[in-house]
């Protein structure tokens, strides 16, 4: 028998904040938009249990993932491995994971974001209720890949209307065995990056899930699949990217929750009593590492400061021992059958990737969310990089990352998901 449990909660701050995800904030959060929200759902079938926390953040670091499931661990009797963290990957969140960004970080927000954690595991799964999962997978128009070839043998950040994109828009209705709606759990591979600015808000997710709790009575969350490439695409008048009004992103998120709920009806029974998890850290070589002659060059050019400050760091590093050659990235994989799979990717990973992975693992059915747990920094696929461009050659500094990844990481990602999926055969 499945079993279900649901929490959720507020994780807005209370007071002015540094907030991350673009490089040109110079000041604290002047308000809040619309308020961050964490939500966890548990499963538990006859042998296994799961647990998947939400929350509208931008990502967590490796430190602060592995600190927080272990806390939670300690508190529901649950292995780290049952428990996974996602996060919508807005960027009007607060500053908390040491990435290379302006301002100071806010470890007191940080604090508050694991006990939220911890208190919403501990609240799912206190009283879980005999349940059932339905699914639907629907399509969406919103989103368009943001890498435009440039004609020179590059790429600009443009609208490319042609570029890669999964268009799938996925959703698992839980519901107890009388139909009441428990929670839903919708996943789409598009970065939250409508809005920049110093107002805290939640972005098309935020605005989405309201709709779909108006609409069904019950806790909406989401977790944003591959869309590392892939933006909303609010039009300028010149055709490419604009800052939309907050009415326009309400519209933007209500028209997605439509065409969520038009796949409810359709929405096909999973039986997920057998449910299990396998997940596994694998390395993602670097492409080539840095020479100290190198970095000291960078660390006193001031024309770009935050390079700047990521070669400071580098050359601290080096201080204390060589660079390291490789990064560990967690891949998990909660089957809840063996024709339905949710594979959960640390990272920024670009659209490619998860097309790939959806194609190599059929005829089952497969959903896959990034910024999963560690979020390692952006993860190009394989046929991105002779364009080269941010994602693949230019990102790295933010997340501090000695060098990009090597061009076979996409390779590596799809062998060893494919390995989680036999083990679990």
């Amino acid at each position: 028998m499945l079993e279900i449990g649901v929490a959720q909660s507020d994780i807005t701050p209370q007071r002015s904040v540094w907030l991350t995800g673009y490089g040109n904030r110079d000041h604290r959060s002047e308000g809040v938009y619309q308020a961050l929200r964490a939500g966890a759902l548990f499963l538990r079938g006859d042998h296994q249990a799961a647990l998947v926390l939400t929350a509208d953040l931008i990502g967590y670091s490796s430190a602060f993932a592995a600190a927080a499931r272990q806390e939670i661990a300690l508190a529901t009797g649950l292995h780290p491995g049952q428990i996974v963290l996602t996060a919508t990957h807005t960027h009007c969140a607060p500053f908390f994971t040491p990435w290379i960004m302006p301002g100071q970080l806010e470890p007191e927000y940080a604090a508050q974001v694991q006990e939220a954690l911890v208190a919403l595991a501990v609240r799912a799964g206190a009283e879980p209720v005999p349940g059932e999962i339905r699914f639907s997978r629907g399509r969406s128009t919103f989103g368009v890949n943001r890498r435009l070839p440039d004609g020179q043998g590059g790429v600009r950040f443009a609208p490319n209307p042609d570029g890669s994109i999964d268009r799938d828009l996925d959703t698992l209705w839980c519901a107890d065995l009388s139909g009441r709606p428990l929670a839903s759990l919708s996943f789409y591979a598009c970065h939250p990056t409508s809005r920049g600015g110093y107002f805290i808000g939640g972005d098309y997710p935020g605005f989405l899930c309201r709709a779909l709790e108006q609409a069904t009575g019950a806790p909406a969350f989401f977790a944003t699949g591959c869309g590392g490439d892939v933006r909303p695409w609010f039009k300028s008048p010149e055709g490419g990217f604009a800052t939309p009004e907050l009415d326009q992103l309400e519209a933007a998120g209500q028209a997605m929750a439509d065409e969520v709920l038009q796949t409810r009806s359709q929405a096909a029974p999973v039986a997920a009593d057998s449910l299990r998890l396998a997940g596994a850290h694998h390395l993602l070589p670097y492409a080539g590492l840095p020479t100290r002659q190198e970095l000291e060059t960078r660390a006193q050019d001031p024309a770009n400061p935050l390079h700047q400050q990521w070669a400071q760091t580098m050359l601290a590093h080096l201080a204390a021992g060589p660079l390291p050659a490789a990064c560990p990235q967690e891949i998990q994989v909660l089957q809840l059958n063996p024709g339905l799979r949710l594979v959960f990717l640390g990272g920024e990973i670009l659209s490619g990737i998860g097309l790939h992975l959806k194609a190599a693992l059929q005829p089952a059915t497969t959903v896959v969310a990034g910024y999963s747990n560690g979020v390692v920094g952006y993860v190009p696929s394989e046929d991105t990089y002779d364009l080269g461009g941010y994602e693949v050659d230019g990102s790295h500094y933010y997340f501090l990352r000695p060098a990009p990844f090597a061009r076979d990481a996409e390779r590596r990602i799809l062998a060893q998901t494919a390995t989680l999926v036999q083990s679990l055969a």
